[in-house]
């Protein structure tokens, strides 16, 4: 009987270091996984040096939204919707390996998201990394439309409009260096005018 219990009793501790072992390498793969700027498929995500977060998301044309907020640890970010006069819905952005999970519950009833989002953006919509990036910060386009200068004295023949969304790298003076990322999720870098654009924050 004795001899039973003691190699049950050895089973269970093997078992147990099995556990544990699992356990840190789970709690090892998270805590490598921290949350940083660039473009998740559609979500562009932004982070400067003070914990402040914010993003833009935009699919199939009709679904887009802003959201903003800050760092409740390095592989957690509490955020909120910012867009205009429409409720605030209340959300997270986890980081993960190569990847973010954004929850955003309720958010199939943002504009035009409807029939974009999938059920799962109640509970985490996971987005892959396509794009590394510096963004400190994003910025909207108020402006009709400005130039995007190639070089800070360039004059520049491209330009952006109003609503375009912007990832800040660096500012200097009253300009912004700044990349662009369009539909198809190429990124161009230029420069704009500060007055012409408004930064995305609660």
């Amino acid at each position: 009987m004795k001899k039973k219990l003691y190699a049950m009793t050895g089973a269970l501790r093997s078992a147990g270091a099995v556990l544990a072992l699992a356990a840190g390498v789970a709690t090892g793969a998270q805590a490598g996984s921290v949350l940083r700027p660039g473009l998740y498929e559609g979500l562009m995500l932004a982070l400067d040096g003070g914990g402040n977060v914010s993003g833009a998301f935009a699919q199939q044309g009709s679904c887009s939204f802003r959201i903003a907020g800050r760092l409740g640890s390095q592989t957690v970010a509490e955020v909120r919707t910012v867009n205009g006069s429409a409720p605030a819905i209340e959300g997270r952005v986890t980081a993960g390996t190569g990847s973010v999970t954004l929850a955003l519950p309720g958010g199939q009833q943002l504009p035009g998201c409807g029939n974009v989002l999938p059920p799962l953006i109640d509970k985490g919509l996971e987005l892959d990394l396509t794009h590394k990036a510096a963004w400190r910060h994003l910025v909207g386009v108020t402006a009709d439309k400005t130039a995007l200068r190639k070089s800070p004295t360039d004059a520049g023949r491209a330009y952006v409009v109003r609503g375009d969304v912007l990832g800040v790298v660096s500012e200097k003076e009253e300009l912004l260096e700044v990349d662009f990322v369009s539909a198809r999720g190429g990124v161009v870098r230029g420069w704009i005018a500060a007055k012409d654009a408004k930064a995305i924050k609660p």
